[in-house]
């Protein structure tokens, strides 16, 4: 009987095994080479489409060590799997001519549930050809390039410990999304790469972002219209343009913005902190309960800037104010060092009054010559507590 019972155990275990190897699809299987010159996307279509039809509980798709090259690729659901681990544990490079993408996005994924990004691994867009070749500050009308990795109507998701490095256009691009985690990440390019945002979300809710490194060339953290309940923390950021709310108004029937908190975060070297903004001559809109909170500013040059006549380009009709209605906004406990002697910018619109804002527990010196720090504030009366280091005076 005990002998029986042993051969029955052990082959229940063999073919547990079995069932739990065959759930990994690892895309050498399916005629991927980790040589850095053969375009592994066919491959990884195949594992991935393998891997959402799997009526297992979990299956993983994996690309291990290694370099690989990948053209872009749409890893779509829905799919059997309630849940699906993408394991990138390897270097993972875009083709370097900007020219030989033509979708906005690099690695896509869309329309899944209970997906799980991670395993260490880096997704290299290699945008330093797309940089130069696309000046959107003197085209305004410039096309967009692909961004590294986009989330679009995606649940119930994790993305961990991987890297983003180079993207042709923003690093992590998320819309029409909802519960989603995105922790233990590195985001990285060079201080003078341009609309090289660390993550944009936009028509999205119900998203974390928290103990993520982010070095760029534009916005650490930029939110789109339609955000809502939004929370980041423990996130460093720099170099860079800091951590956006916006720019809101360029186009007309955006979506409301609402619940956006930001806090225990960290500024070294940007050139904005805590910023909120929006477009002059702007159509209706709004950006409601909204909270920077606990934010240590090193070297920012604008540690907090609010500005309703936001014009990158300096090609914007100015003379019509923004309509964007922006309410229920705090700053709380900002300190550290400014690189500008206007270490604080109020700047609301004329046409549509920020309401309810609240400024206090502000502790900011300007490390330059020439002076102490101070600040503008225009067309809000604002609510002030604690201290005010550098006085705020509105008008």
């Amino acid at each position: 009987m005990d002998l029986k019972w042993n051969q029955w155990v052990l082959s229940a275990l063999f073919l547990f095994a079995g069932v739990a190897e065959a759930t990994v699809f690892d895309v050498k299987n399916y005629g991927a080479q980790a040589d850095g010159k053969t375009d592994i996307s066919k491959a990884l279509v195949s594992a991935w489409n393998d891997s959402c039809a799997s009526v297992e509980p979990t299956s993983t798709v994996l690309i291990s060590e290694g370099t690989y090259l990948l053209g872009p690729v749409i890893l779509s659901g829905p799919c059997k799997s309630s849940s699906i681990e993408f394991q990138l544990q390897g270097l993972v490079q875009a083709p370097p001519d900007p020219a030989s993408i033509q979708t906005d996005a690099w690695v896509h994924f869309q329309n899944v549930k209970g997906l799980k990004v991670s395993g260490g691994g880096t997704l290299d867009g290699q945008g330093e050809r797309a940089w130069t070749s696309n000046n959107c500050s003197a085209n305004p009308n410039c096309k967009e390039l692909p961004i590294n990795l986009k989330l679009t109507t995606v649940q119930n998701t994790i993305i961990q410990d991987i890297t983003s490095k180079n993207s042709k256009y923003f690093h992590i691009g998320i819309f029409q999304s909802s519960d989603l985690t995105l922790e233990n990440l590195n985001i990285n390019a060079p201080g003078n790469s341009p609309n090289t945002d660390g993550i944009h979300v936009s028509s999205s809710e119900r998203i974390n972002v928290t103990n993520i490194v982010i070095a760029t060339g534009d916005d650490c953290i930029s939110v789109g219209p339609g955000t809502r309940n939004l929370n980041v923390t423990k996130v460093v950021c720099g170099p860079g343009h800091g951590i956006s709310v916006g720019s809101l108004g360029k186009y007309p029937g955006e979506a409301e913005v609402y619940g956006v908190f930001v806090r225990n975060c960290t500024f070294i070297n940007t050139q904005n902190g805590a910023r909120i903004k929006t477009w002059p001559s702007s159509p209706v809109g709004a950006a409601s309960n909204i909270v920077f909170e606990d934010l240590i500013m090193d070297n920012a040059y604008h540690p907090v800037i609010l500005d309703q006549a936001y014009c990158p380009h300096q090609k914007c009709d100015q003379e019509p104010p923004s309509l964007v209605k922006l309410s229920d906004i705090t700053f709380d406990q900002i300190k550290g060092t400014s690189a500008s002697q206007v270490a604080v910018i109020i700047s609301c619109s004329r046409g549509a009054p920020c309401e309810n804002l609240k400024i206090g527990n502000i502790d900011l010196h300007y490390t330059g010559i020439g002076g102490s720090a101070n600040s503008t504030c225009l067309n809000v009366k604002p609510i002030f507590f604690g201290v005010q280091i550098p006085p705020i005076v509105c008008t």
